[in-house]
Parts: structure tokens; C-alpha cells; sequence
């Protein structure tokens, strides 16, 4: 009798590439001095610039397979843009909605030319609040330190959508 060995799990692994799932695990340095921001295991996102997010870093992930793990350093205007000032309000409590009472709430306001956007409460003090809607990583060049985790295709609903039914909360 002879045998033969067989192996099942030897398939080509995906490549990140647009129309596809990728999960990754990734952290968030400020690149001026290595202070960590923000560490996500298991991030889900639809690959291909929707959304518009973070596409330089999208392209210098592309063709990476499960497994490979990379550093990619963004400068300002390809991470979260300058910062700017014009858009903290401080304003009365009055003038907010009661969940604003909350330091670090979120809230969706809309800018002086009608734009919606998300601000953040970064100070509540006597009968004052103040808001912020820029991005807490905007004005910073950002070190990004990747592994990809997994990538498969998309399914043709989340292709309709624009973004992956598994996704995380995060906003990469």
C-alpha cells in the first residue's frame, strides 16, 4: 500500500486589494515623538479609497497578504488634515442638547456653511461648554505600525454600501 501525503490548508492567501475585506490590527503613533494614540485589534474595513479613508495608507497596504505587518508614516494633510481652530465653539449649556452636560460626548452639529459634522465635548465649566470638531489625530504626522490579519472578498451587498458588514466602530 502507498501513501501520499495531502495537504487542505495550502490555498494562496488574498491580497489586499480594492473590493476586498481587510482586518487588521494596527497602532497610532504621534511620528514627532512615538507617544501611542490609539491601538484597534481586528479592524474591518472595505478596501478601495470608501468612504475616503485614510487612502495613502490604503495604497501602501496594498498587495500585503495575512500575516505581513508594516510601518507606514503619514504627514499631516494624508492622515487627518491641519488643525483648526475655528472650529471649537464655546458656547452656553443652553444652547446644547442635555447629553452635552458629558465631557468627551459626541455630538452632530452642523458648521456655519450647513456641512454636518461630529463634535467632541472637551470642556464643561459652570454654565459654559466648549466643542470641538476636529479630529483628535488632526495637525499630527502619525506612524501607523499595520498587520493584516485577514482579507477576503467582499460580498456584493457590502460592494452596494461601500463599507464591510463586519466593521469595527473604528475609523481608519
Amino acid at each position: 500500500m502507498s501513501s501520499k501525503i495531502i495537504n487542505f490548508a495550502n490555498k494562496v492567501p488574498l491580497k489586499v486589494a480594492n473590493d476586498r475585506v481587510v482586518t487588521l490590527t494596527y497602532a497610532i503613533f504621534n511620528a514627532e515623538n512615538d507617544e501611542l494614540l490609539e491601538y484597534r485589534e481586528n479592524l474591518s474595513y472595505l478596501h478601495g479609497g470608501y468612504e475616503n479613508r485614510l487612502i495613502t495608507l490604503q495604497s501602501e497596504i496594498e498587495g500585503l497578504v495575512p500575516g505581513s505587518k508594516t510601518e507606514v508614516v503619514l504627514e499631516i494633510d494624508q492622515a487627518f488634515g491641519i488643525y483648526n481652530p475655528e472650529l471649537v465653539v464655546t458656547d452656553y449649556a443652553s444652547q446644547f442638547p442635555p447629553e452635552a452636560n458629558e465631557l468627551w460626548a459626541k455630538l452632530e452639529g452642523e458648521t456655519e456653511d450647513g456641512n454636518r459634522m461630529e463634535f467632541t465635548v472637551i470642556k464643561v465649566e459652570d454654565d459654559q461648554i466648549t466643542v470641538d470638531g476636529n479630529h483628535p489625530f488632526a495637525g499630527k504626522r502619525l506612524k501607523f505600525v499595520v498587520e493584516v490579519k485577514d482579507v477576503r472578498s467582499a460580498e456584493p451587498q457590502e460592494l452596494e454600501q461601500g463599507f464591510a458588514n463586519d466593521q469595527s466602530t473604528a475609523s481608519i
